[in-house]
């Protein structure tokens, strides 16, 4: 049944493609077509290879899995380093064949990857659109906006390396356009490569040509391997990191040549390691820092190996690979490739668990869209219809200006709060209103001069001083209700993810510079500087004190590293910082963190709001509105708090958790408004009510009471 299905769904490809690579300006810019070198600098004369369409499966399959939530592949992201040597591998051989022949043209091979790739992607551009337009809450639909403006700018690999905080992270799961970092990479590759072809087709002699693009490989394979060393955290996104794996597969074609073929036997071993390779790595886990890493190189020279001609074409994994099922799924593998994302996040946006049923719609959504804008659009809009200028006027400068524009407008408006209707407006006006207008420019700063980061009642001086990582920011309005209360003017400083306490460093070799969080280190220094010299009534620190318990706390980057001595390290530099402050006259305070955000919490509250209605009721999402706490404290914590309080009696702690719980029940929502903005962070509005809350119950301890 399914050989007749794939067979009666292949016959109407295969018309399509013998009609394409019929017709040789068709053949051209066809993506998938492939080819063997000829004379020259090794220039092709464009060959269909079905097993390269058993590759991009192959590459589209793993990229799939990974993202459906199967632990099939945990490395599975790997796909995509595939498709750039691939990329690399095609987009070269039409190039070189052209420059040989002398019919290259720059701005006929744009024409033709403009009509070959951008009306699939305004067709994402256009749904994702409707779809977030009717899901996507304000904040959310103007961050989409954002990232469909970088989209038609070419540049949202930058957009979402600074937007996230790495590639498959939680706050990533509801971003439509996510995967498009690879095609804006795939284009920045377009702009590069004609042109560099072209020098040193026109400059450099044929004995050279070879040399300098190894030469050219070799240092940007060095540039990769020196980036995810040195920024591990981002490198993911970055054309940098990337450019080498599509000039690997430059390579494949530019040292192939008509003479070189391996015998059978040998091919199909080299050939059946590679694949081998690709697999070993798609199945390694914890792989993804610093990626790409060598783990990359590796999947990149296999699959050169694999389009290498004199090799992949005569092993036996050529037949292998052009199976007809996977010829089928590699056919459909730019558009698989669009859609499957979108789908997803829409998924993880309304908070629907990836079941196995879901995730059965899932592959069966993605292929029925695949399929449809395969036949309706990317077969249809294959061909250039227009000259040059049209084209990049029609398919790109007009998509780029309409969705900045749009962009624009949905930021002045905050993002149209009334799509979700009067009864809903009142959510989203509370939440804005309350955000303090400098709250967030407090948060990665350490000067002490701006004014804009003091809060609380107005005085000449600040009295108190609130620092910390983005917990301590997370604080503002709590802490600035106890301040105007107590008649204080409070300044707030804070670093992100820093541990914020004298001496020490946080270590992570795959994140910082040399292993150490040195801006960390560097701000935290300045705070106790500023402590010292300013003699404030109370030093408040606010962290996500349990985020250090297994971190890499050091002293130095060469320190021996244990769990144990990490803690050890912690307890000491809070007794460091203690000693700092007391000594400076100062009260210290220490802001203990709320009931960590419960998984999906968010999505269950906002799920009526973003459905207007339509599935689910008022009473389904009030049994979001609170979650259960066993009141227990982390055990390591509790006692070294225990013993800070014996050790220094003026230390002074405060829990939020003591108004947020009650009798092992804890708010997620205070006035039917969430009290969580992100994973972890409470939004504005609860931290303003929890510090009221606060008041009521246990009064000021900025006053002296407890």
């Amino acid at each position: 049944m399914l050989s007749r299905t794939l067979e009666f769904a292949w016959k109407p490809l295969r018309a399509m493609w013998f009609n394409i690579l019929g017709d040789k300006k068709g053949l051209g810019q066809h993506p998938l077509a492939t080819a063997i070198p000829a004379r020259g600098y090794g220039a092709p004369a464009i060959e269909y290879r079905a097993d390269v369409d058993g590759l991009r499966a192959i590459a589209v399959l793993l990229v799939l899995i990974f993202h459906g939530g199967f632990s099939l592949f945990p490395s599975g992201f790997i796909g995509v380093d595939i498709f750039f040597v691939i990329s690399g591998y095609l987009t070269t051989s039409i190039i070189m064949k052209s420059l040989d022949n002398g019919t290259f043209s720059f701005t006929g091979f744009y024409t033709r990857r403009i009509w070959r790739l951008q009306p699939a992607i305004i067709a994402l551009l256009i749904a994702t659109l409707i779809i977030t337009t009717l899901l996507y809450l304000p904040d959310d639909y103007v961050d989409f906006l954002k990232s469909a403006k970088y989209t038609s700018l070419l540049l949202s690999n930058q957009y979402f390396a600074n937007a996230t905080s790495g590639y498959a992270t939680p706050d990533a799961a509801n971003l439509p356009l996510l995967h498009t970092w690879s095609l804006a990479i795939e284009w920045q590759w377009y702009l590069v490569l004609p042109l560099g072809l072209w020098v040193l087709h026109r400059h450099v002699a044929k004995q050279a040509f070879k040399a300098s693009v190894l030469g050219l490989t070799v240092a940007a394979i060095a540039l990769a391997s020196y980036l995810s060393e040195t920024l591990a955290d981002k490198n993911y996104y970055f054309f940098a990191a990337r450019v080498f794996e599509l000039m690997i597969g430059s390579c494949a074609v530019i040292f192939s040549t008509d003479k070189f073929k391996l015998d059978r036997l040998s091919a199909s071993l080299i050939c059946l390691l590679s694949l081998a390779t690709i697999a070993y790595c798609a199945t390694r886990e914890n792989i993804l820092a610093g990626f790409p890493n060598y783990y990359a190189i590796a999947v990149c020279i296999a699959t050169a190996a694999l389009l290498f001609r004199g090799i992949g074409d005569a092993s036996i994994t050529s037949i292998l690979l052009a199976l007809k099922p996977l010829v089928f799924v590699g056919t459909l593998s730019y558009s698989l490739y669009l859609w499957h994302w979108p789908i997803l996040a829409v998924i993880s946006y309304m908070g629907i668990p990836l079941t196995p049923m879901v995730k059965v719609v899932y592959f069966a959504v993605t292929f029925v869209a695949a399929w449809g804008c395969f036949v309706l659009i990317e077969n249809r809009f294959r061909k250039a219809r227009t000259g040059f200028t049209k084209t990049l006027v029609l398919l790109m400068i007009l998509p780029a200006l309409g969705l900045s524009l749009l962009h624009s407008n949905a930021k002045k408006h905050d993002g149209w709060p009334e799509r979700f209707g009067e009864d809903s407006s009142y959510v989203f006006s509370g939440l804005k209103a309350s955000v303090p207008a400098h709250r967030e420019k407090c948060l990665g700063v350490s000067d002490e001069a701006d004014p804009g980061c003091v809060m609380g009642a107005v005085q000449p001086t600040a009295k108190a001083f609130l620092l910390g990582d983005s917990f301590s920011n997370h604080y503002w309005g709590f802490v600035e209700t106890l301040a105007k209360d107590a008649n204080l003017s409070v300044l707030s400083q804070g670093y992100p993810a820093c541990l914020a306490l004298p001496k020490v460093y946080l270590y992570d070799s795959k994140k910082y510079k040399n292993g150490l969080y040195q801006k960390c280190h560097d701000a935290t220094q300045r705070y106790y500087d500023l402590i010292t010299k300013s003699h404030f009534q109370y030093v408040i620190i606010g962290q996500f004190w349990e985020a250090y318990l297994s971190a890499d706390i050091v002293t130095e980057v060469d320190d021996p590293r244990s769990l144990e001595l990490s803690q050890q390290r912690l307890g000491a530099a809070i007794r460091d910082a203690l000693d700092i402050i007391v000594a400076s006259g100062a009260t210290p305070i220490f802001l203990m963190n709320t009931l960590p955000m419960p998984a999906g919490i968010n999505e269950c509250l906002l799920r009526q709001v973003k459905l207007r209605g339509w599935m689910g009721s008022a009473e389904q999402s009030s049994l979001c509105a609170s979650s259960t706490w066993s009141g227990s404290e982390d055990p390591v914590l509790a006692k070294l708090f225990s013993n800070l309080q014996a050790e220094y009696p003026t230390l002074i702690l405060i829990d939020p958790k003591g108004v947020q719980c009650e009798d092992g029940t804890c708010v997620t929502t205070i006035d039917g408004l969430p009290v969580y903005r992100d994973i972890g962070h409470v939004t504005d509005y609860a931290s303003y009510k929890l510090g009221e809350m606060y008041l009521k119950r246990f009064g000021n301890p900025l006053k002296g009471t407890q």
